[in-house]
């Protein structure tokens, strides 16, 4: 959220409040599934200068989440407007853990495309998506995008954007590490995301046939023969 004035979600307690309301280990166990896991930085923990130790860790703490509302100025919380995509029963479950703090987020589920555009021009207050940075193994490929001033930045936080520009344009690695980790941890002290989980992505194949899986979700089919 970019203005303060009468938006909640220019707050940051109200941001953090809705990092410590949502059930991120039930959310991963009884949705997602299979391997994924939940994160606390808003990348991908196997990417270059994906440093979670930077980010801060929001457990799951409902009354904590009602006592940040209420430091806020929402004591009895507040309505907003929630766009998902991928699934109806994800985006409620999350609307369900929101409600019971108090804040009432109306679901509307859209195309993906439709939720680009609509984050792009910041009509959607509290988008449910995710992002698989075309599979480049480095931060530069998903930070940039969501805070520092591109495509889906609504912070417009010029001190975490000076920190991705710098280590864009650097070729140190001990120095883009450094900076990133510095960013990760401005953007998850100041709640501007709610990072969730990993997926996973699963192949079904024929027991005769020599495959394997890589991490970077590339399936290799040239190298995969018959046994």
């Amino acid at each position: 959220a970019r203005a303060p004035g009468d938006n909640p979600l220019a707050r940051q307690q109200v941001r953090q409040a809705i990092n410590h309301a949502i059930d991120r280990d039930k959310f991963v166990k009884y949705l997602v599934q299979g391997n994924a896991r939940v994160i606390d930085a808003p990348c991908y923990p196997g990417q270059f200068g994906c440093d979670t130790s930077a980010a801060v860790h929001y457990g799951y703490d409902p009354a904590k989440a009602k006592a940040l509302l209420a430091e806020a100025g929402y004591p009895n919380g507040f309505t907003t407007q929630m766009v998902g995509f991928r699934s109806a029963q994800w985006t409620a479950a999350i609307q369900n853990d929101l409600a019971a703090v108090g804040i009432k987020a109306q679901v509307s589920m859209v195309e993906g495309a439709v939720l680009v555009e609509k984050t792009k021009k910041g009509e959607a207050p509290v988008a449910h998506w995710d992002w698989g940075s075309l599979s480049v193994n480095d931060v530069s490929a998903v930070l940039p995008n969501f805070f520092g001033d591109e495509g889906y930045d609504r912070s417009q936080d010029k001190e975490v954007k000076a920190l991705l520009d710098k280590a864009g344009t650097s070729v140190d690695q001990a120095e883009r590490k450094t900076l990133y980790a510095q960013a990760i941890k401005l953007i998850t002290e100041r709640a501007y995301s709610v990072p969730l989980h990993t997926f996973t992505i699963n192949y079904a194949y024929n027991r005769e046939l020599d495959f394997k899986a890589y991490a970077d979700e590339l399936p290799r089919f040239f190298w995969a023969k018959w046994r």
